[in-house]
């Protein structure tokens, strides 16, 4: 009969080798701890990654901007009265002009964008440079009457003074002769019926911003959602310049007058979080200069000086940011 050592032998006659329990243990253990180690270096290079491919955006609608104002000698309006935005009109600068081409422009009765119309195609047509990397909202959702309406993350910006969409929504608080989007010549780059022309930059192209990447969540606060869209906005429907009508501009338009990332402060008021810039990216956000380069901007940036960058003309002196 074989006793337990005989059966561990091997034909040579040497005893075989086995892993205790607690040697698999400690292997298991060792194994774990350099996971642990090595998967928040793992998701930063990805992070570091997506957030280079959101710069190349910016970078990217920079270079559009320059090339529209190159042809049209003015860049695009921020948004105009038939509830279009300035996505829209970049549109052959970005390689897209098949859907330009087949957009309507002049409002129709029953309205362009939520009308069922190739304006809801074009607003549920997804267009890789108008979305961050880092941004964890699915690529379609159902808004407004339009069915897979495509989330944006990039918005124009339409000034340094700019608190609400609405001048009767201006929250209290906020500095001396806040403005709101619904109202025409802001200080900003984009904004309703807008029409500025390089030379009208007097604070330096380098020194103005012209889009900021903007936090979109479902998130809702004083009445106010966090989304932003691509191309066309049917609640903005009825403005005309200077006028009331309409609302919800922050769709495609902020500002640097409400700190970067104030989404992310939770005693701000729910108008400012939705009007002001922020992203996913930890500390910041990736900016865009009207001179087509890219800045990452700290949310911790002093407030003066992010004001400052959100005029075209206001002839402040802007230091570091």
């Amino acid at each position: 009969m074989w006793d337990a050592e005989s059966r561990r032998k091997t034909s040579n006659g040497r005893l075989a080798r086995g892993f205790t329990l607690i040697e698999l243990l400690v292997v298991i253990a060792i194994i774990a701890v350099l996971i642990a180690l090595l998967l928040p270096a793992v998701q930063q290079a990805r992070e570091a990654a997506r957030r280079t491919q959101c710069r190349n955006n910016l970078k990217n609608l920079g270079l559009a901007m320059h090339n529209y104002h190159e042809t049209h000698s003015v860049f695009p309006w921020g948004m105009d009265e038939h509830e279009a935005f300035w996505h829209g009109m970049l549109l052959p600068q970005l390689e897209q002009a098949a859907i330009y081409n087949g957009i309507v422009w002049i409002e129709s009765g029953n309205g362009n964008w939520d009308s069922g119309s190739f304006n809801t195609a074009a607003c549920a047509t997804v267009i890789s440079v108008f979305r961050c990397p880092s941004m964890p909202i699915p690529e379609h959702i159902d808004n407004q009457g339009i069915a897979g309406r495509v989330p944006n993350s990039y918005r124009g910006c339409a000034g340094s003074n700019i608190y609400s969409d609405d001048v009767s929504t201006i929250p209290a608080g906020v500095p001396a002769g806040a403005m709101a989007l619904e109202q025409v010549g802001l200080n900003g780059m984009l904004f309703g019926d807008s029409s500025v022309r390089m030379r009208d930059v007097t604070d330096g192209t380098s020194n103005t911003v012209m889009f900021g990447e903007s936090y979109w969540d479902t998130y809702v606060k004083d009445g106010q959602e966090m989304d932003y869209w691509q191309i066309g906005s049917p609640q903005t429907g009825g403005w005309t310049a200077g006028g009331t009508g309409g609302t919800e501009y922050t769709e495609g338009l902020g500002s640097t007058g409400p700190r970067l990332n104030s989404r992310l402060i939770p005693t701000e008021s729910g108008v400012l979080m939705e009007m002001s810039f922020g992203s996913y990216h930890i500390g910041g956000a990736n900016i865009g200069m009207a001179d087509g380069s890219v800045r990452f901007i700290s949310e911790n940036v002093d407030l003066n000086t992010y004001h400052s960058l959100g005029s075209r003309n206001g002839g402040e002196v802007v230091g570091d940011f």
